[in-house]
């Protein structure tokens, strides 16, 4: 079992470090943090992760992945944060993001899962609060799904 965790962990890892390599674009830099931010159908992801991580691997749910680094450390670390949001449609609906951590190591994310309609337009307002600091981050973004 302990073998099928690190698996999972390796597979998660890349992915997401791939997604936010790609998507550079998606960073947004504050005086002492970078956020890294996306959203994504969950049937780019692999069967085995969805099951291990509880999600629905499907075109019509979308992960939402927020991770925050410490800038000025030399090697990117990840930070502890509260992360909140939304996601508002075209027609005005909002949902509720509800984050959950994945910490790997130095790495720490942050996912949502939330259903979502083929070409739907959304979008993000996401709330960032690092665990040590007073500063507090917003982030908005949108998205075709």
């Amino acid at each position: 079992m302990k073998h099928l965790t690190a698996i999972f962990v390796l597979i998660f890892s890349v992915f997401l470090l791939m997604a936010n390599n790609v998507l550079a674009e998606n960073a947004k830099e504050f005086d002492e943090h970078i956020v890294y931010f996306n959203a994504f159908p969950t049937d780019s992801l692999p069967p085995e992760m969805t099951k291990h991580y509880g999600l629905k691997r499907s075109k019509n749910y979308a992960l939402v992945n927020v991770s925050v680094m410490k800038k000025g450390t030399g090697v990117p670390t990840g930070v502890k944060s509260r992360v909140t949001g939304e996601l508002k449609n075209l027609m005005g609906q909002v949902r509720k993001l509800n984050f959950q951590e994945i910490k790997e190591g130095k790495a720490v994310y942050y996912i949502a899962q939330v259903g979502v309609q083929s070409h739907e337009v959304v979008n993000f307002n996401i709330d960032i609060k690092p665990e040590h600091g007073q500063e507090k981050y917003s982030i908005t973004f949108s998205k075709k799904f």
